[in-house]
């Protein structure tokens, strides 16, 4: 059994004839080659030429200022009380809490603005609360509340409140109104 051989039969098919060889593998995979070595030549020759210049990073020049004190912006208090509201028939309080965002240098200005018309103020902020509709309050940032409020605001202020001395005097600008209203507590049926 050792010495057996192999069999003189042709391999193929049914009838005996002999299966066709193979010609274009070889080739089709030599072509394959070649294509991807010629690709990665050419991308790394286009990444290699068109790499990134030489550049050096500065600082900015220095920005001077005239007093750095004065510079930046502050907060100013508008209003601080309770307010209330009874538009959906129950009456809610709120605590409200109104500030004006100005420069730095303007804040004793707006200051003096608001003390002289502190009643006047607290009036017209409360009518605004008075006549909110109750989803007003629900707002997660009480855009439309701090929307009429702005509004009034600067048509108090803006443009009529001027800081500075002599002929540097400018009209003091409101970059915000800020507002902060706490929730509602009820205090009617």
């Amino acid at each position: 059994m050792a010495d057996k051989k192999p069999d003189d039969k042709p391999q193929g098919g049914a009838d005996g004839a002999a299966a066709p060889a193979k010609k274009g593998g070889m080739k089709f995979a030599l072509i394959t080659a070649a294509l991807l070595a010629i690709e990665g030549g050419v991308l790394f020759a286009v990444f290699s030429l068109g790499g990134p210049k030489h550049a050096e990073a500065g600082s900015p020049p220095p920005v001077a200022e005239a007093k750095p004190e004065e510079s930046g912006t502050t907060e100013v208090l508008v209003f601080d009380d309770r307010v209330s509201n009874d538009a959906s028939g129950v009456t809610y309080q709120y605590k409200a809490d109104i500030h004006l965002k100005v420069k730095k240098s303007a804040e004793k200005e707006v200051d003096e603005a608001i003390k002289a018309v502190k009643n006047e103020l607290r009036e017209e902020v409360c009518g605004i609360f008075r006549t909110a509709e109750p989803q007003h309050f629900q707002e997660p940032l009480h855009d439309t509340l701090r929307r009429r409020l702005e509004s009034a605001l600067r048509e108090r202020f803006e443009n009529k409140i001027f800081a500075g001395e002599g002929d540097h005097r400018k009209p003091v600008a409101i970059e915000r109104v800020l507002v902060v209203i706490g929730s509602g507590v009820r205090v009617s049926r």
